[in-house]
């Protein structure tokens, strides 16, 4: 069995190793080959533990983490069918791979295939994976950034810049980014919109990753109500959730799911806007961790223990 921490992680996978990873995850959730059951948890007080489980053919495999805390070590563990345990990854970057790489697969899919500028509202690690992701998708030519610290901006975007390798340009506002981006991203944790509907030109993709709950969300319905597709990579949790922004309104029932919307061929259409609800697909954890493991296997990266049988895996 092998213990990966976030440092062995970044060694063997990379983003595009990632978004390949979650291409093979939502082609196996449209095949009806990924079993994905719906998050579930508890709190004591104000902390809460959560899970995420999920099974592809070979493998099954949850990810555990506390809500109501700044920062947590996180645990995804990996079982192969026969009962032996594989892997357990310790840390957050999985988590933050996973989610970068399917909104990667998002663009690539939604996005125009001419799409060059990329956006981001919100400049954190999320943001950041979001913008690693879109240089494996799309051959990007600019990246504009804005967040409200603008001493924070300017550093954050020079340190992009020479990590990418692209023009990072602050932004003076959220809108200046919405109006020039072909892709956008709002990774916020603003709990009022910060995104305007008139703001967004024909074509434009939006990933949305931060709050989408009633009384905290970082869009609001005009925005929907703009996007001639929405799409969501589990859009049956949103549903479950009784607090999401678009119960009550039409917007609900046409959520589509991405992978089964993606298999029958019915996405790109340049002229008009798109939407992606990033949520977090239960399994491609999973999914991450069989990549990982495998790849660290023939590096010969991590921390090797005894299964209970004695012998080391």
């Amino acid at each position: 069995m092998r213990v990966l921490l976030d440092c062995d992680v970044q060694r063997v996978l990379s983003m595009a190793d990632a978004v390949a990873a979650m291409r093979s995850v939502l082609a196996a959730r449209a095949a009806g080959d990924l079993v994905s059951p719906p998050r579930d948890g508890f709190r004591a007080g104000e902390v809460g533990l959560r899970w995420t489980p999920g099974a592809l053919p070979g493998w099954l495999g949850l990810r555990l983490y506390l809500t109501g805390v700044a920062g947590e070590d996180q645990v995804t563990a990996l079982w192969r069918r026969d009962g032996s345990l594989e892997a357990i990854a310790v840390g957050s970057w999985l988590g933050q791979l996973r989610t970068g790489a399917l909104g990667g697969v998002a663009m690539d899919l939604l996005a125009r295939p001419d799409a060059r500028v990329l956006g981001l509202i919100g400049f954190g690690a999320q943001a950041w994976m979001q913008l690693a992701a879109a240089q494996v998708v799309r051959p990007l030519e600019r990246v504009l950034v804005y967040r409200r610290d603008a001493a924070q901006l300017a550093a954050d975007a020079a340190r992009a810049a020479t990590v990418f390798g692209l023009p990072v340009e602050p932004a003076p506002s959220a809108e200046a980014v919405a109006r020039a981006a072909d892709i956008l991203v709002t990774a916020t944790r603003a709990e009022q919109p910060v995104l305007l509907a008139d703001w967004l030109a024909p074509g434009v993709h939006v990933n949305a990753l931060g709050p989408k709950s009633r009384h905290a969300h970082e869009m609001g319905l005009d925005v929907f109500g703009r996007a001639a597709l929405v799409a969501s990579d589990v859009p049956e949790q949103y549903r479950r959730e009784p607090d999401f922004l678009l119960h009550g309104t039409p917007h609900l029932d046409r959520i589509e799911d991405l992978a089964t919307a993606s298999a029958a061929g019915r996405l790109q259409n340049p002229e008009a806007v798109s939407l992606f609800l990033s949520h977090g697909l239960p399994g491609s954890e999973v999914a991450l961790l069989a990549a990982a493991a495998e790849a660290a296997a023939d590096a010969g990266v991590g921390t090797v223990l005894p299964t209970p049988g004695g012998a080391p895996r």
